[in-house]
């Protein structure tokens, strides 16, 4: 974008800026998180969830990089991974080829506790999306993706880890 908006967009990307802020807010309340996870039934507290969905799509993934992804001190995400391991739904593995190393991988349980969160996920979100039409609804998942991923690549950017894909 770079250069400075004018009036007119400025308070539109405002407006923007608050509205994401608002949704994240509300889609990540404990209130909100608690009947997700109530809902869904698989199992997980509010605090495994991030770990569990972050060992299933990174993994196989190390201890101290489910712990930066996550925002947790080493010392809790390792709690959380024992949980986790202990449920079934996350595993432990030492690489032959370098056995310093603890390797997190989602079990088949975790897995299907993770599809069934993603479906319980997209009911919940399709219950908020009463009232908007199918062009309405196609519009917004267009330009959030867009959007997600012009995010991502800006956090990868800052974090120095060379991701900068989806930048727009």
């Amino acid at each position: 974008m770079g250069g400075r908006l004018d009036e007119g967009r400025q308070a539109e990307v405002g407006r923007l800026f608050g509205a994401t802020h608002r949704l994240t807010r509300a889609w990540t309340s404990p209130q909100v998180m608690r009947s997700y996870l109530e809902r869904a039934d698989v199992g997980i507290d509010p605090s495994q969830y991030p770990v569990l969905l972050h060992v299933g799509a990174a993994g196989p993934v190390r201890l101290r990089d489910v712990a930066s992804a996550t925002n947790m001190t080493p010392s809790n995400a390792s709690k959380i991974v024992t949980e986790l391991v202990d449920a079934g739904l996350v595993e432990r593995t030492v690489p032959h080829s370098d056995r310093r190393v603890t390797l997190l991988e989602a079990t088949a349980a975790g897995h299907r506790a993770i599809d069934r969160l993603r479906l319980v996920g997209t009911e919940m979100l399709f219950e908020r999306l009463d009232g908007f039409d199918p062009g309405e609804v196609a519009s917004l998942a267009r330009l959030m993706e867009r959007l997600a991923a012009a995010a991502a690549g800006w956090a990868a950017s800052l974090s120095g880890d060379g991701r900068e894909e989806g930048a727009a």
